[in-house]
């Protein structure tokens, strides 16, 4: 077990990446700290704004309500911080079947419109 120094929990080994100069072999921060502080700095958030939208959310996408299932490696993902193209602003949290689908439409309310047309006429 190791503590992270980012977020001090306590995890498995197998939490934190490889980084063969390190004195155990593992860098200090845990996967999910380092991809978070990844994503923060390419929003222009600082990594504890991320945390605490993620602390104040429900857990549950904001498109569907459910909470995330998709499973990388054998870990549960975290939702996706999901933002406009053209303008970068975050909108909030989404499921991978969610922001996908977002992204399939091109965020493109029209062409979400039509399917939802589309989807009614064939009922």
């Amino acid at each position: 077990m190791k503590t992270c120094n980012r977020c001090l929990e306590e995890k498995p080994y197998s939490e934190f990446y490889v980084k063969n100069n390190m004195k155990d072999g593992y860098r200090n921060q845990c996967k999910v700290c380092v991809r978070s502080g990844r994503v923060a700095k390419r929003f222009d958030l600082s990594f504890y704004e991320l945390v605490h939208m993620r602390e104040n959310h429900s857990g549950k996408c904001d498109i569907c309500g459910l909470q995330e299932t998709a499973v990388v490696y054998g870990t549960v993902k975290t939702l996706a911080l999901d933002h406009c193209h053209s303008t970068g602003k975050v909108r909030g949290l989404l499921c991978q079947n969610c922001n996908t689908g977002l992204g399939k439409f091109k965020d493109d309310i029209d062409l979400l419109q039509s399917a939802i047309k589309y989807l009614k006429e064939g009922l």
